[in-house]
């Protein structure tokens, strides 16, 4: 049995915003939310942009939590060597709604993102 995973490339603005982190997000150019509804397998690989990049921020990690359900167990993340991405996969074993938190940090300050919401659905 083959298992097809689907991809995902999300794009993380980031600006200082009166010392605030203000969180942005872009896939294929368009403006999302940087969650979504899941209904199989995906691989979704969350690269800091250009400019963010320009400006020091770098990955330092995620959070998941579960919000609604367990469907938390269902990721797995991985950060990138040089701390510019991070891909999380999410398996969609079981319905719900995780909450997502990334980690950043700029200049030895550590900032975190407001929670893009995945919800898990099964296919039916």
């Amino acid at each position: 049995m083959t298992s097809t995973i689907k991809k995902a490339d999300i794009q993380v603005h980031i600006e200082l915003n009166n010392g605030k982190a203000i969180f942005s997000y872009t896939e294929n150019g368009k403006v999302v939310d940087g969650g979504g509804i899941v209904r199989s397998e995906i691989a979704a690989t969350y690269t800091l942009a250009q400019a963010t990049i320009q400006q020091g921020f770098f990955f330092t990690g995620v959070t998941i939590t579960d919000k609604v359900g367990t469907c938390a167990q269902d990721f797995i993340h991985k950060l990138s060597e040089n701390r510019q991405a991070i891909t999380i996969t999410d398996t969609d074993e079981n319905s719900g709604t995780a909450c997502l938190i990334f980690h950043v940090e700029c200049n030895d300050k550590p900032y975190s993102s407001p929670d893009p919401q995945v919800i898990n659905e099964r296919k039916n």
